[in-house]
């Protein structure tokens, strides 16, 4: 496992996808060193933390989480670096303290649809069969709305945000380097039955991610991108979302829209998210 350097101030892991790792970064302060999440288990925080302190030194540090799912969180207790997550956050994993992590009990929880497969399959590829380094801590500190870190020289800006993938997403901004850690936020509901998007709700958090002066943009699970890049790379996703919130769960129709905007045909993975964000428009006019 490697660090890379996105500016002076901010190191990163990259993603390791064969066993859910995101992205790690950390704010290197003159003051202290901030980790952006904690990764998905002792092992995976420690080396982060490790290579980090190798380059910086030791100082005074902290972590701030993204969100509470297990792959951005179960790394926390690594060590007692003060921990601070969004309060929504920590409700969340208080639900989380004290399970069982067996492979049996990990089944049933599937079964209940209290966890899913995806989570499960790669929490046993993490772990293996050391179960007993699950230890789920919670944060000492919480905010609501937002807070700023004031860590000498650089400053992070935590936001609030919410969204279907985890209403308790947060947006990390480092105004000094321009960079913005959007976590998961910009991700499809994963916990409530099949994967799916609510157009309003995706074009609120773009509306959201365009109000920062940002020029680079980190999503967890792929890898940080230029401003350019990443406005590239979403406008056929915006277009689609554009395209649900108009035409609901029209799929047929979505879908022949999406071709005449884009001007050639639908990939599967063009197909998979017509029907997403046709299953988000079902899921809300439900819930009305």
């Amino acid at each position: 496992m490697t660090i890379e350097q996105l500016s002076s101030r901010f190191l990163y892991m990259p993603a390791d996808g064969t066993v859910d790792r995101p992205i790690l970064g950390a704010v290197l302060g003159d003051e202290r060193t901030l980790y952006i999440d904690a990764g998905n288990s002792k092992r995976h925080a420690a080396a982060f933390r490790q290579a980090v302190r190798g380059r910086t030194g030791v100082k005074d540090e902290m972590t701030a989480l993204t969100h509470w799912h297990w792959d951005h969180s179960f790394g926390a207790s690594a060590d007692r670096v003060p921990l601070l997550a969004h309060a929504k956050t920590r409700e969340a994993l208080k639900t989380q303290v004290g399970l069982d992590w067996s492979d049996a009990a990990i089944d049933e929880r599937v079964r209940q649809g209290t966890e899913i497969e995806f989570c499960a399959t790669y929490m046993k590829k993490e772990f293996g069969e050391e179960r007993g380094e699950v230890d789920v801590r919670l944060p000492e500190t919480t905010f609501e709305g937002s807070v700023t870190l004031h860590l000498g020289g650089a400053t992070c800006r935590i936001d609030h945000v919410g969204g279907v993938h985890a209403d308790d997403s947060c947006f990390l901004y480092i105004p000094e380097d321009k960079i913005l850690f959007l976590g998961d936020a910009l991700g499809p509901a994963i916990y409530d039955g099949p994967r799916y998007y609510k157009a309003d709700d995706l074009l609120r958090l773009l509306e959201i991610v365009r109000e920062y002066e940002a020029e680079w943009l980190i999503e967890s699970h792929y890898k940080p991108v230029d401003a350019e890049t990443f406005w590239a790379e979403m406008a056929e996703f915006e277009t689609l979302a554009k395209l649900a919130r108009e035409y609901g769960d029209d799929e047929p129709r979505i879908a022949r829209e999406l071709v005449a905007s884009l001007g050639r045909d639908l990939g599967d993975g063009d197909k998979e998210a017509v029907a997403q964000f046709g299953l988000g428009s079902r899921r809300a006019r439900v819930m009305r």
